[in-house]
């Protein structure tokens, strides 16, 4: 499929001048007048044969040459658009990028970003900005740009800090009060609303909704009361969402040491090693709906915007504070009531009790909170290479710059890849490179609140990456361990990162020595997804060695190893292959796939299968520095290296192939994969709604038939036929957007991507529709509710309706 051209053009940048050939022919003038008549009859013949021939030859050599010619941005500019549109990415380009990421300056910019606290909004987070803007320029992207929004931002209050206290009627009996400094915030839960709350403490596990239920099936009363909650297993914001359900008076929470600093271990925290200190609280968001600003929803926060009113803007209820778990210890320990469970059980040497009463009756909780709600400016930094062939193509990459605190691996080491890639995407443009598509490098502000700067960047912009963007590579949290990568995608970006990953070194010695050469080969060993064989769309490709029954098939094919189509089938039919999760809502990646449609990606090196990238001890708190980094996470910053290796490939497969790189097949089989689930776990109770899987089941094998003739088509298309090219690549395009619906998830309107958006009910293993698996899991808490069971109704309608329009995009036009 290699089409590589390269067009002829003369001193003066311009095509030969056919009408000026004659002129220099004035040597055959002179041999004809020299000559007898005769002879000069016979001569003329000859000479105007030799002409003819001259003249076949020299447009011959005008094409040879014109299309061995590898620069066009000086020939005639429809001569030049022509041919680029059917040129093929340059392979050397790859290893290029690879040799040029330099470890040494990932820690330079590791450090230089982590040295100060730079909350969203500040004017240290301001500085970092106008910095990277300058970095930019010097590297020699085409245009530069500070994006700025006036959004709604939480602070700890200066002057009062927040307290938690064990109070009776006359006197405090321990108070626990939050530290901060000058320049660095104390701990806090960002958008919990002020005020002061006393009552009795129970103890609530992680925070489940199962944990509530359980509660409730032990008859005690939740209404009114403090909880107490270990932050791990779920997220703050999630813990936050179950209390309010449930009318909690406060939420305490706390990082018990089973999972921050276990005791089995005996280990010494920080600074002796990765484990939490008994006196280190962690600071997170508690408003985490997708919305960004909370003012603003469903469009950008421009000065000019109009705003909701503080009372009408969905913000938290509950009253919300952090506290370590040396202060946790002086609670937990102090409660009476029954005994907690053995699941419920956690690090301390004492058995957990659930409370609500402590041991001495007369004691309360007291929480006083003085969080302000405050209107700040933040800046999103957007730096732009412009495409030589599609230049209305875009491929985004992103990293948020803001930190809690000094946020050196969430997300300095975000910052620091896209620093080192402008560098290295800045000399090979030097060198004479360009990109067939642009591509956009973005710094975002104000991602540890809710995601903020990009999604009103999004907002801001979505009428025009609607029809623009390609994907969204996402660079946050780039190394939080080493044991190999994880990988949160779009199925149209498997095929993609496996590339990458393949292409790429394992920075492990002792990995390599044992055979494991590459990411990919790491990856696959550490995090395997074994997949039944009776599940595949097209199990006979699921081996090396291929049957010739191919009867499955809508379309036959011919076994030509190094074909597209071929290696498409191959890849996606693997029985194992490396674990990608599937889309949450925890990066800058969220916005952009759930609510635009835009193939999103997120690649991070963590310390084992179990964790997210963000599960480490120091997360979130003043430990998260370079020191950290330096001594405990990445010694010679090798594995950020890698990491950005990793997504430069992506970059340049995604901007510069010619054709898209994204593997149909690969949506096909999640798709089936989700319709599988979908009938092994709720087929009963949804015969029991009048529901027929039948019209789902059409509606994937259609697709599945539509992916099959649309990469069968793709392979034996005219690639001298640029608008063909543009066609393939457009109907790619827009595939993902095809699953968006304007009302969103039944639960969450601005999950738009009514096939992959995370569920609702957060519920780790949900490889099932989301809008279904919301609806099911609401109906197993409240039998009773007829609300859901219409909702399951209405909403597999339009899931049908969606996944059929899909196959309506990629059918051959």
């Amino acid at each position: 499929m290699t089409a590589q051209y390269r067009p002829y053009r003369n001193e003066d940048s311009m095509e030969a001048d056919h009408g000026a050939w004659g002129d220099h022919e004035v040597g055959d003038v002179e041999i004809y007048q020299r000559t007898t008549e005769d002879i000069r009859t016979k001569n003329r013949n000859l000479v105007v044969a030799a002409i003819g021939i001259g003249l076949i030859g020299a447009f011959l050599g005008l094409l040879v040459g014109f299309f061995a010619h590898s620069q066009h941005s000086d020939c005639v500019p429809s001569l030049s658009v022509a041919l680029h549109s059917v040129q093929e990415a340059n392979p050397y380009v790859r290893r290029k990028i690879s040799q040029m990421v330099s470890s040494e300056e990932i820690e330079k910019y590791i450090k230089a970003y982590s040295l100060e606290p730079h909350v969203a909004g500040s004017s240290i987070d301001r500085h970092f900005a106008k910095n990277i803007k300058s970095e930019w320029q010097k590297n020699g992207m085409d245009s530069v740009e500070i994006a700025e929004y006036n959004v709604l931002l939480s602070y700890p209050d200066k002057e009062k800090s927040n307290v938690v206290k064990i109070v009776n009627q006359n006197n405090d009996i321990l108070t626990m009060e939050s530290q901060g400094g000058k320049i660095l915030n104390p701990a806090f839960s960002a958008y919990s609303r002020a005020g002061n709350v006393s009552g009795n403490l129970l103890y609530v596990n992680y925070g489940h909704t199962a944990d509530f239920q359980y509660l409730k099936s032990l008859g005690v009363p939740l209404e009114g009361k403090i909880f107490i909650a270990r932050h791990w297993k779920l997220p703050a914001d999630e813990i936050v969402w179950n209390a309010q359900d449930v009318k909690a008076a406060g939420l305490i929470l706390y990082p018990d040491p089973e999972n921050y600093n276990p005791p089995i271990l005996k280990s010494d925290p920080y600074p002796k090693t990765w484990w939490l200190p008994p006196n280190v609280a962690r600071t997170d968001s508690i408003l985490w709906n997708g919305a960004g600003d909370p003012l603003t929803p469903g469009y950008p926060a421009r000065y000019d915007a109009n705003r909701l009113s503080i009372n009408s803007a969905t913000l938290p209820t509950v009253i919300v504070q952090p506290i370590s778990y040396g202060n946790a210890y002086k609670l937990l320990s102090s409660l009476n009531g029954p005994e907690a469970p053995k699941e419920w059980q956690g690090g301390f040497n004492f058995t957990y009790k659930l409370g609500p009463s402590f041991k001495d009756s007369s004691w309360k909780v007291q929480m006083k909170i003085y969080n302000q709600l405050v209107n700040k400016t933040i800046y999103n930094v957007i730096g732009t290479i412009r495409g030589k062939t599609e230049p209305d193509r875009y491929v985004i990459i992103g990293g948020h710059r803001d930190a809690w605190a000094y946020g050196a691996i969430d997300g300095a080491g975000g910052t620091a890849a896209l620093l080192e890639l402008s560098r290295v995407y800045g000399r090979l443009l030097k060198e004479g490179w360009r990109p067939r598509r642009t591509i956009m490098f973005c710094s975002w502000g104000a991602e540890e609140h809710n995601l903020i700067g990009s999604t009103e960047w999004l907002e801001d912009n979505l009428k025009l990456l609607h029809g623009r963007a390609v994907a969204y590579i996402n660079a946050d949290i780039l190394v939080a361990g080493n044991a190999s990568i994880r990988v949160v995608a779009s199925p149209l970006l498997y095929n993609t990162v496996f590339n990458a990953t393949k292409e790429v070194m394992n920075p492990n010695e002792h990995d390599r020595a044992e055979g494991l050469k590459t990411v990919y080969d790491a990856w696959l060993m550490s995090f395997p997804n074994k997949r039944n064989r009776s599940n595949l769309l097209y199990p006979n490709y699921s081996h090396e060695t291929v049957t010739d029954d191919l009867e499955e098939l809508p379309v036959k094919i011919v076994h030509n190893h190094s074909s597209l189509l071929y290696s498409y089938i191959q890849s996606s039919m693997q029985l194992v292959r490396p674990k990608i999760r599937e889309m949450d809502m925890r990066g800058n990646y969220a916005p952009f796939f759930v609510h635009a449609g835009i193939p999103a990606i997120d690649v991070s090196y963590v310390h084992d299968s179990t964790m997210s990238s963000s599960s480490y001890p120091l997360h979130h708190t003043e430990f998260d520095n370079f020191d950290f980094v330096k001594n405990f996470i990445d010694p010679s910053f090798r594995y950020h290296a890698t990491v950005t290796k990793i997504l430069g490939e992506l970059l340049r497969d995604l901007g510069d192939s010619l054709f898209l790189p994204f593997n149909l097949f690969d949506y096909a089989q999640t798709l089936q994969d989700f319709y599988t689930n979908l009938q092994s776990k709720t087929k009963v109770n949804m015969e029991e709604h009048g529901i027929d899987l039948n019209h789902l089941e059409l509606a994937i094998r259609n697709f599945s038939t539509a992916a099959m003739k649309f990469h069968s088509a793709q392979e034996t298309v005219d690639l001298s036929d640029p608008m063909t090219v543009r066609r393939i690549n457009d109907q790619l395009l827009l595939l993902e957007r095809a699953f968006l619906d304007p009302n969103g998830l039944p639960r969450n309107p601005y999950k738009k991507h009514i096939v992959m958006s995370p569920s609702e009910s957060y519920l780790s293993s949900s490889s099932i529709f989301p809008g279904l698996l919301d609806e099911f899991s609401n109906l197993e808490l409240f039998p009773q509710d007829s609300e859901s069971s219409e909702l399951i109704k209405a909403h597999f309608s339009v899931l049908v309706f969606t996944i059929q329009s899909a196959a309506k995009i990629i059918q051959n036009v």
